[in-house]
């Protein structure tokens, strides 16, 4: 059930992505042409960086299929060379895997696409800001961080007071792979949720955990812990793991619902698995 749920969001977000795509290359032609040549620019650095044997598994584009796209388990591979700065250091420290992600993305002549992020970029990159300022993004974004809110205020924890402004300075992943960074979790272990929490804040600008019903306590349990050892210890991992939106799988399913049958889209249908 969790696959199919994974399938229906991909295929159904992704199509959504598209339409909204279309519709502000005809509504705002300056906005969707600044995000194109941007786009355009990180693809050269990618075309002409010899040490990328990743181009020549790229298809060519069309900008509505790749400015901004959904992929479930998205590949990454993170190497010495990420920390080391030099490009010989070729050796694969990790490649954390997230459940789900909405990213401008690279097509692949084989296998499954892959967000633009796991490419070195110019250190000026702009595509993530460019997209997050879209309306249709803000609007997705605010509809799950309000209900979140109201998840956490129900277990009395602080939050982080987003303005719909989306000040910058309120993200704290400066260099993302994805824009949102959506984790299912599952996890019955307290270690383990501590763990997705981190890989999705590590991975995304808007990291995003949703829980089944049944975890949903659990979760927020893990949370209260974190919370009361920042109070007892001053150890500020609640800092960090409060900026994360957390939902149940329902209210996710129904709130991207609202976004997809406003532009003629099948709902999200797998209703199961809660």
């Amino acid at each position: 059930m969790v696959k199919e749920f994974q399938k229906q969001v991909e295929a159904k977000i992704t199509l959504y992505l598209k339409k909204e795509l279309f519709f502000l290359s005809n509504s705002n032609q300056r906005n969707y042409q600044a995000i194109c040549n941007e786009y355009d620019r990180q693809f050269q650095i990618i075309k002409n960086n010899g040490s990328n044997n990743l181009y020549n598994k790229l298809i060519n584009y069309n900008h509505n299929d790749v400015l901004i796209s959904c992929i479930s388990e998205p590949i990454t591979n993170y190497r010495l060379n990420d920390f080391t700065n030099n490009l010989n250091d070729n050796e694969l420290i990790y490649s954390p895997r997230i459940d789900i992600a909405i990213s401008p993305i690279l097509k692949k002549k084989q296998g499954k696409n892959v967000s633009i992020g796991i490419v070195k970029m110019t250190d000026d990159v702009k595509i993530f800001k460019e997209i997050h300022k879209l309306d249709f993004i803000k609007k997705i974004e605010n509809k799950l961080r309000r209900k979140s809110n109201e998840n956490y205020q129900r277990h009395h924890l602080q939050y982080v007071h987003f303005s719909d402004t989306h000040d910058e300075n309120n993200y704290i992943n400066k260099r993302p792979l994805h824009l949102f960074g959506i984790e299912i979790e599952n996890q019955k272990n307290s270690k383990h949720l501590m763990g997705d929490f981190l890989n999705a804040i590590s991975l995304s600008k808007i990291p995003i955990i949703i829980t089944p019903e049944e975890n949903f306590e659990r979760l927020f349990k893990m949370l209260l812990f974190s919370s009361t050892i920042k109070n007892l210890k001053d150890v500020p991992i609640y800092n960090l793991l409060k900026r994360v939106i957390v939902l149940k799988v329902d209210q996710f399913r129904d709130i991207l619902n609202v976004f997809l049958t406003s532009r003629s889209i099948d709902p999200i249908t797998v209703e199961n698995y809660r």
